[in-house]
């Protein structure tokens, strides 16, 4: 890098003054703008500026007042300072800096006319410097450099002051590229980085949910720094710049005039971000009054915030405004000391005296005669000097930045609040790691905070307050006042009390201004971005659109519908996922009210026959199959029309179960009853038809209970095993009509299991219903047995693909309805001829009649028939049990042995 190096060889008759310095201990060298302008030609400064005057003011109090006179501080150590006047210009900064730290200050003081000697910041230099300070022992060490006012000097002096080893704070310095510590490792501020501010800013813009921004940036100098930060803080918060002004160094007032007639123009904008160089801020803040730019919140930083003369812009332009700011309470004891301040006492600071010279001639004074009385008087104060008593916001900065290297200082040299080490043994910071360890790790009681510290990167931790200027009118004087409303760090970032902020026109806390692109999309919609913006813009500007059926948002601007899952379905807002309706059968349901009228019938039919056959037990028809038996294949069959109402009802997870164990226990029992009374006669007829004396105890209705009782306890067992194995679960489903349909579901291994007891029961019932087809009607029901047992297994064949294709309500109808005509099938089979016999052919319903049925019965058909018996009616046996007289009757045919009444009793 090339810059240019000042070797100061001029006269004395220079009227204007570069260096001022103080001696102590060890130096602190500060730079600050106290004139505007430097001609290059001449090498002249002109034209003071009363704020940077403020800031070399803030520097020589610092060192003077808050260390010198600080017996806690550097105990015995006094430090001195070297001021330079930067001009305003990067060059006569860079010139005078490297004057200072090569050459005796003192005989540079004086001279005037400087030679600029281009110079290569590399070793050679560094060695050039370094023995060049080597041979001035007698100075005093330079510990570091405090400046400079404005970016593009502070850049320059961060490279050269870095490649010479000598730390560097600066008080005004925002840009980002100086965060980099491996190239500029000496670097610090004393001001939070830009990004810093940005990210403050930004968390306020969102708090308040504002999205479509207009931007002011002021000055050349920061523009695409501040560009830069902006994009990269609002980039993923859904924040959009709609407009972004720039206004340079050397603006114009038709610059200014177009600036506020566009911002007047940005309808959706009411939030206007303002960032930069403060006196160029203040300026368009002038223009805007002048142009009435109301109803637009502004949003800024302390910069100009602090503004001492900000309160001469009407309360209608800044009013309801918010910001940054920082603690400037301790800025009070500086500002009586500035007050305090006389030609007499403050001869440390030459430009003071120069401009007050100046601005006295200027103003047609005489200049010496009002400066020798020493005294200031309060009217020319006012009138011509009142910027340098106004506060300005950056001297806290530069008191911080001078107290950061006195506190490293008093940490690196070991003192302690009475004492420090001699100072003679040090030669300074340069060339000192330590010392820059102990100024990266400083931390202090600051003007700007209770506790300040530096950030990893050199930059400053900061808190901010975040204010609010609240319009104010009392009378005809219409401004401001400024409220504090809540804070923001890096670690917490922002809290805020909404709730005490007034709005520009006064409005209340409640009534927060709009600035968005778009309105907002309640929940129940999505926002679908817009395609008539700019590809940039479609994250602020869209579309409101409802969600589909299923689907919803929660929040607004919620950029897509989220499904409703796991059963179930959004309300009629679309704003929230609610439990499907869940669809059952109801009393209005057609089928519904055709089974249940069914169902009625059937359960009448079942009284009724169960009546009659109680009424008429004692007649052949009823005797004939098995009272006992009777009845309980009655039971199974009123069990397995109630299981067919199970799967009608509401589901539940007992429900579940219990509808598993009545269809298993029904039909299972219903099948074992048929497969009993048929075996039960089988092995009285067929037995003693081919010779064989049958033994009492497979024939007693003991042994057909034990059978029909064994066979439901192992193949319930099984089931419920396998159930409890793999418990049945409320299987749901999602209906056309977006209702939730439940049914149970059974797991497939008790499942095949029942079906697989079911079909070897069912094959066991048709073989044995086959065999006993040809039997007398009064035994059995031998005329339908079979065709009953047949319809059963079409119900059973039919029931398998039902219960693993149908679902929901579908499945639970067509279950329920096979279920019914399983046990309405047996029961119209066995029972219903028997109450036609009864009631419309009773004569076939005698003991007669029963006797003349076995007697003619051919049980062979190989073998001739036997002639038919006549029977009387005064025979003793034509009153017993129709299966007495069948035993009496086979016994007198095929084997010639009588068999006790009572023994026929036992056997059944």
């Amino acid at each position: 890098m090339l810059i240019g190096f000042q070797v100061c060889v001029g006269n004395q008759s220079s009227k204007t003054q570069y260096f001022a310095r103080k001696s102590g201990d060890v130096q602190i060298i500060g730079i600050f703008p106290n004139s505007k302008k430097f001609n290059v030609d001449t090498f002249q400064c002109s034209d003071y500026g009363l704020t940077g005057l403020q800031l070399t003011q803030a520097m020589i109090y610092a060192v003077d007042e808050l260390i010198n006179n600080n017996p806690q501080l550097l105990p015995g150590i006094k430090m001195g300072w070297t001021l330079i006047d930067s001009c305003s210009s990067r060059q006569m900064a860079l010139g005078s800096v490297a004057s200072s730290l090569t050459a005796e200050i003192s005989e540079y003081i004086p001279q005037i006319s400087c030679q600029i000697i281009p110079y290569s910041i590399n070793d050679t230099m560094s060695h050039f410097l370094h023995s060049a300070i080597s041979t001035n022992n007698h100075q005093s060490p330079t510990i570091g450099i405090v400046g400079a006012r404005y970016e593009t000097i502070t850049t320059s002096l961060a490279s050269f002051t870095s490649s010479l080893t000598y730390p560097q704070i600066s008080y005004h310095s925002f840009t980002t590229i100086l965060n980099d510590r491996k190239t500029y490792p000496y670097f610090f501020r004393t001001t939070s980085p830009l990004h810093v501010q940005t990210n403050a800013i930004v968390d306020i813009i969102e708090r308040f949910r504002w999205n479509w921004i207009s931007v002011v940036i002021a000055g050349s100098d920061s523009t695409a720094n501040i560009k830069q930060t902006l994009a990269t803080a609002t980039r993923d918060r859904n924040i959009c710049l709609s407009v972004i002004i720039t206004l340079s160094d050397k603006y114009t007032d038709n610059e200014l005039r177009r600036a506020v007639n566009r911002l007047k123009n940005q309808a959706k904008s009411k939030v206007i971000v303002v960032l930069g160089d403060e006196m160029i801020i203040y300026n368009f803040f002038l223009k805007a009054q002048t142009l009435k730019l109301t109803g637009k919140t502004f949003i800024g930083t302390y910069n100009w915030l602090n503004l001492p003369h900000l309160n001469q812009i009407s309360g209608d332009i800044l009013g309801g405004a918010i910001g940054i700011d920082i603690n400037g309470a301790s800025l009070k004891k500086f500002l009586k000391y500035l007050k305090n301040l006389n030609f007499c006492n403050n001869v440390d600071n030459p430009w003071f005296i120069r401009a007050w010279y100046q601005a006295l001639t200027s103003a047609g004074y005489n200049a010496e005669q009002v400066m020798g009385n020493c005294q200031l008087n309060g009217r020319l104060r006012n009138s011509l000097f009142s910027l340098f008593y106004e506060l300005y916001y950056i001297s806290a900065f530069v008191m911080d930045a001078v107290l950061a290297f006195a506190h490293a200082l008093h940490n690196r040299l070991g003192c302690n609040s009475n004492s420090c080490p001699l100072i003679n043994s040090y030669d300074g910071s340069h060339f000192d790691p330590d010392f820059l360890k102990f100024l990266t790790n400083v931390t202090f009681d600051g003007i700007t905070s209770n506790n300040f510290a530096f950030r990893p990167d050199g930059s400053r931790k900061m808190r901010f307050n975040v204010v609010n200027l609240q319009p104010l009118r009392n009378g005809t004087l219409n401004t401001f006042r400024r409220v504090s409303i809540g804070l923001w760090n890096e670690k917490d970032r922002l809290s805020i009390q909404a709730e005490n902020i007034v709005w520009n026109g006064g409005r209340p806390s409640d009534e927060i201004p709009f600035s968005r692109c778009s309105k907002d999309c309640q929940p129940g919609n999505y926002s679908e971005p817009a395609l008539h913006v700019d590809q940039e813009f479609r994250q602020c500007c869209w579309v409101c659109r409802k969600c589909q059926n299923q689907a919803i948002t929660t929040n607004i601007n919620q950029r897509k519908c989220e499904k409703c899952v796991n059963y179930t379905a959004s309300n009629a807002n679309h704003t929230q996922c609610e439990d499907m309706l869940i669809a059952d059968f109801t009393w209005q349901d057609p089928y519904i009210i055709i089974l249940a009228l069914i169902g009625c019938v059937i359960l009448l039919y079942f009284a009724f026959a169960w009546v009659t056959i109680i009424m008429y037990r004692a007649t052949p028809i009823i005797k004939g199959s098995n009272f006992i038996l009777l009845n309980l294949f009655l039971i199974f069959n009123l069990m397995a029309v109630v299981a067919a109402t199970l799967f009608l009802i509401p589901i539940s997870a007992t429900l579940c179960n219990f509808q598993m164990f009545m269809v298993s226990f029904s039909e299972i029992g219903v099948l074992s009853t048929i497969i009993c009374k048929t075996n039960q006669i089988a092995l009285i007829f067929k037995k003693a038809s081919r010779g064989n004396r049958m033994g009492s105890k497979f024939i007693r209705n003991s042994s057909q209970l034990l059978l029909i009782f064994s066979i439901e306890l192992v193949s319930n067992g099984i089931i419920a095993g396998l159930m409890v194995y793999q418990p049945s679960s409320i299987y749901r489903l999602v209906n056309s009509y977006n209702e939730m349909e439940l049914e149970c579901q059974v797991k497939q291994p008790a499942l095949i299991a029942f079906y697989v007891i079911m079909s070897f029961l069912c094959i066991s019932a048709v073989v044995m219903a086959f065999l006993t087809r040809k039997l007398p009607d009064n035994f059995n029901e031998a005329h339908y047995i079979f065709l009953a047992a047949l319809l059963i297994s079409c119900v059973l064949v039919i029931s398998i693909p039902t219960a693993f294709v149908t679902e929901g309500l579908t499945h639970r109808l067509i279950v329920s309805i096979i279920n019914l005509s399983f046990g309405t099938i047996s029961l119209l089979c066995f029972i219903s001829p028997k109450l036609y016999v009864i009631y419309f052919q009773s004569e076939l319903n005698t003991h007669q009649q029963a006797v003349a049925d076995i007697a003619n019965y051919t049980f062979n058909t190989n073998r001739p028939n036997a002639s038919p018996m006549s029977l009387q009616s005064t025979d003793s046996y034509l009153h017993q049990s129709p299966i007495a007289v069948g035993r009496k009757v086979l016994t007198a045919r095929i084997q010639p042995k009588t068999f006790s009444e009572e023994t026929d009793h036992e056997d059944l």
